[in-house]
């Protein structure tokens, strides 16, 4: 599941609840949307959601990797087959080591 999906399937809990069970609410790697008077305020991601966006947000300022996905999406359009993001982020990977 992507940190998208399930931040749109997080829990919406208000601060008053969290407060008052904060240790049950922190077990386990469930995306929790903080609430105040029901207009949401906080995110709560696991360690390691952090530590994946911030590798996107990384990989997406490279500039060979941008340039793959344009030139992706042209192929895409022009009708030729696409690849899956994560491969081509894998690729960029190996091709860094």
């Amino acid at each position: 599941m992507t940190i998208a999906t399930a931040l749109f399937n997080a829990r919406y809990i208000g601060v008053r609840e969290l407060r008052e069970h904060l240790s049950n609410r922190l077990k386990g790697n469930n995306v929790i949307v903080v609430t105040d008077h029901g207009t949401p305020t906080k995110v709560i991601l696991s360690y390691r959601d952090v530590v994946e966006l911030i590798e996107v947000m990384d990989e997406l300022r490279d500039q060979a990797a941008i340039q793959s996905v344009l030139e992706g999406r042209k192929a895409i359009r022009a009708g030729g087959g696409g690849i899956p993001v994560n491969r081509l982020f894998n690729q960029i990977r190996e091709s860094r080591k």
